[in-house]
């Protein structure tokens, strides 16, 4: 995940990306992303963790939520991502909720929408909760068949203007795709009339119910044309939109490649980028399923490195600390792109394609024809971030 705007400018999450740098530099886990449940009142064609209505026999008890929780406090997380499967179905979803706030923690949902109310974004928005991220697809004759419920789009709709009129910002989702491109643009164009201040673009990831589904994606041509538009806005007087891209890590040296041929300084993001990658993988950020699994990424849900049951959370920091010392390879080798420590490539889709995180991802936005010279430079020209190994004792930090 990278927010485009935050990270080269001042945009609306600069604040919590610097926090997760400082965390990490600390030694901290610096972002998590929590699937609370995977229970799910819709049945998304792409859901990468085929969510249904289904509790899981070994979901975390509501005693362990709690205190996973009191963790996350203690050790200072910036950032906490309440999701699902559907969030808002798991009973104490308000006491986990209201607990991280209470340390401090900012918190983003990320649900469905269809369980919002006027009561429910009142009590969010009382909660100091400054963002819900919510899923759109296309117009309701495409969203409702994909989500696999009807009405599903209307009830999303009027759920975010309740929202934005209870003052809480909302963030529209949507996977990227061969079948929701055709829709990319009017929706972009629809978050503007909603007061939505934040888009989150996510390549398809073929796992769940898009298993093998590789074809799917767009083409590379596809996603350079959304990031010359994406440019355009950025630096537009009018719009203050803030962009977040999953799961193409390549978008970002693409995009600071544009800034930089239209004489922009990008110190400040390179910078930020050699502490935190593009793929945070192994730099602070972990996914934590509704079973206690605890993942480098959400978006491979069968690659765990442990149990939040069988270690602390300071110990999963450190466990995934030794993923980021090591170099990517193949096409995102330090040898083969000098963007390979900002960039990375996708480790999850590495994973999901090969069974070895460290391979080399092949949906780069990049290539070798393009001239790289100029960016190359002003990264050459940032400091480096002395990686160290994460302390884990707790108080040492």
């Amino acid at each position: 995940m990278a927010h485009v705007r935050s990270l080269f400018f001042k945009g609306p999450l600069a604040d919590v990306e610097n926090k997760a740098v400082t965390a990490f530099k600390l030694g901290r886990p610096s972002d998590v992303i929590w699937n609370i449940t995977n229970r799910c009142n819709l049945l998304c064609d792409h859901c990468y963790m085929a969510a249904d209505a289904h509790v899981r026999p070994n979901e975390l008890t509501d005693e362990e939520t709690i205190a996973l929780v009191h963790q996350m406090g203690e050790r200072g997380l910036p950032a906490l991502f309440l999701s699902g499967g559907e969030p808002m179905m798991r009973k104490n979803f308000w006491e986990i909720l209201e607990l991280a706030r209470s340390y401090g923690i900012r918190v983003t949902v990320s649900t469905n929408c269809t369980l919002m109310t006027r009561d429910a974004a009142k009590r969010l928005k009382a909660n100091g909760i400054d963002w819900i991220a919510t899923s759109l697809y296309g117009p309701a004759e495409f969203h409702d068949p994909m989500v696999g419920v009807a009405g599903t789009h209307d009830r999303v709709i009027n759920a975010i203007k309740i929202l934005r009129e209870e003052g809480v910002g909302v963030a529209i989702k949507t996977a990227i795709s061969a079948a929701t491109w055709p829709y990319v643009y009017d929706l972009i164009q629809e978050a503007k009339d909603l007061d939505c201040g934040l888009i989150y673009f996510c390549d398809l990831i073929t796992s769940g119910r898009s298993e093998g589904e590789d074809d799917g994606r767009i083409t590379p041509e596809q996603w350079r044309e959304l990031g010359d538009f994406i440019v355009e806005d950025i630096l537009s007087e009018e719009s203050k939109l803030e962009w977040d891209i999953g799961a193409m890590p390549s978008f970002i040296p693409f995009v600071a490649e544009k800034f930089v041929e239209r004489g922009i300084d990008v110190s400040n993001g390179l910078e930020r980028l050699k502490t935190i990658s593009a793929c945070p993988v192994g730099k602070g950020h972990m996914n934590i399923n509704s079973e206690g699994g605890i993942m480098p990424c959400q978006f491979a849900q069968d690659w765990t490195v442990g149990s939040i049951r069988e270690m602390s959370l300071q110990d999963a920091v450190a466990e995934l600390y030794k993923l980021d010392v090591r170099e990517s390879e193949g096409a995102c080798s330090p040898e083969a792109c000098e963007y390979s420590r900002i960039c990375r490539g996708c480790r999850a889709k590495a994973w999901q394609r090969t069974g070895d995180p460290m391979a080399e991802d092949v949906t780069c936005l990049l290539h070798a024809e393009f001239d790289r010279s100029e960016l190359a430079d002003k990264l050459a020209a940032t400091p480096e971030f002395a990686r160290s190994a994460p302390c884990s004792a707790p108080g040492s930090c």
